[in-house]
């Protein structure tokens, strides 16, 4: 799916030499997108090792044409009244900087499911920033997705000594990203038994009625502001004639990878309500026996942090 690209091109390329039996001269070898190894870091044998594994490109070092090529691929405008800027990070923390993601991200998915589902392309970067053409705040991003790329900050000699709540929030923003991206590429869909389970056909009130009828608040802006919000719940868009059901499947996951099942804020007390538990448990058993995958766990490794 990320790679189309690259399939659309080989495909062209037998295409053209079975319908032709002239000869067109020498084979001309085709090359990846970006050399490997940089050359800068220490890590380099691990990033190339990477791109063995699952076919995406760890780099340290790229161009800002690199990182808009692909803003602009998702609707980006030339009189946007902002940009999104990377900044490059040190090569010599790459080996501290793959440990972490490592340690946050990639261990809780099989290797064949990143093989096929990874980013095309993953951006190392000491700071992702928007940058406003008036005068504003920059804001600051620990991860920023576009259509095949993800850019992750956090290069830097920081990455050394991470504090546990630090490294919490970071794992959180980035896990949700990449689910942003699962879902938004159509990898992850819910079976129909989860919507079946709920009545989507009239609003809910936050809260008691929204977790009796089965439906989670939004952490959308928890990590960013610290708040909840269940107004997805509370009315029917306009066009529309029930709740929409993709967002309560995303609300799910969200919540299932962000916070533990032993959190009184969240699944501890969302599970003592029977359809809240029995869509919680369809997503379990459906995402483990379909791709190896334990969502929960990712959520229950936030655990280990102290606060």
């Amino acid at each position: 799916m990320r790679k189309i690209f690259v399939f659309v091109f080989i495909a062209l390329g037998v295409w053209t030499s079975c319908s032709d039996d002239k000869d067109l001269g020498p084979d001309i070898p085709f090359v990846g997108s970006y050399q490997l190894p940089q050359g800068k870091s220490p890590a380099d044998d691990r990033i190339v090792e990477l791109f063995h594994q699952y076919g995406s490109y760890f780099l340290y070092e790229y161009t800002q044409k690199d990182f808009n090529w692909t803003q602009v691929s998702v609707g980006g405008s030339s009189t946007a009244n902002y940009s999104i800027e990377t900044v490059l990070g040190n090569p010599v923390y790459a080996g501290e900087w793959l440990d972490v993601l490592e340690r946050i991200w990639l261990k809780f998915y099989p290797q064949e499911f990143l093989s096929k589902n990874l980013p095309y392309r993953i951006l190392m970067a000491d700071t992702i920033k928007q940058v406003w053409t008036y005068v504003r705040p920059t804001t600051y991003f620990q991860v920023y997705l576009t259509t095949n790329t993800l850019a992750i900050a956090g290069l830097n000699e920081d990455i050394v000594s991470m504090p546990g709540s630090v490294e919490k929030s970071f794992k959180n923003v980035l896990q949700q990203k990449f689910l942003e991206h699962l879902i938004n590429s159509g990898v992850l869909v819910a079976p129909d038994e989860f919507y079946n389970v709920s009545d989507y056909s009239t609003t809910a009130t936050a809260g008691e009625d929204a977790r009796t009828r089965g439906f989670l608040p939004s952490i959308d802006s928890e990590e960013k502001y610290g708040i909840k919000s269940e107004v997805w719940v509370t009315y029917i868009p306009y066009g529309s004639v029930e709740l929409p059901r993709t967002e309560d499947f995303r609300h799910y996951l969200m919540n299932m990878i962000s916070h533990a099942e032993s959190e009184t804020s969240s699944w501890a007390t969302y599970l003592t309500y029977p359809l809240v538990k029995k869509k919680h448990d369809i997503l379990k058993k459906y995402f483990f026996e379909k791709y190896g995958i334990e969502f929960q766990k990712i959520g229950d490794a936030n655990a280990q942090y102290s606060e």
